[in-house]
């Protein structure tokens, strides 16, 4: 099941209960950016090569290519970039945002996703 960057972003607008208000091209620039990416993300989590932590982060379990390397950089920065806008727009800290969105990507994971609990352990849906 893939899961499109509208629903991401609508699962954090519903933790959060609000809408998050961003500068229009820098967040439609990430979406664009992340859905691009998404085939290639959910293949390397189908994979076992990464998995999801429990920070709201991809997190490389075994060898990769270089350019599968880059793109879980990339990933994780825009991310990031999602986590502190939302984070601006609900005064929480961005760490907050990210574990919030491990517990939704933990619960929504497809089979075979490798996930890490938040005691730290990793365990494979």
């Amino acid at each position: 099941m893939k899961r499109s960057i509208t629903t991401l972003l609508a699962v954090l607008v519903l933790v959060f209960g609000v809408t998050p208000v961003v500068h229009a091209d820098s967040a439609a620039a990430i979406k664009s950016r992340m859905a691009q990416r998404l085939g290639q993300v959910d293949a390397l989590k189908q994979s076992g090569a990464v998995g999801e932590n429990n920070q709201g982060y991809l997190t490389v379990r075994k060898g990769i290519s270089a350019a599968s390397a880059a793109l879980v950089k990339a990933e994780n920065a825009d991310r990031k970039a999602v986590y502190q806008m939302i984070a601006a727009k609900t005064n929480a800290s961005a760490t907050t945002v990210g574990k919030t969105r491990a517990a939704s990507i933990r619960k929504k994971a497809v089979k075979g996703t490798w996930v890490q609990l938040v005691d730290g352990t990793w365990r494979k849906v």
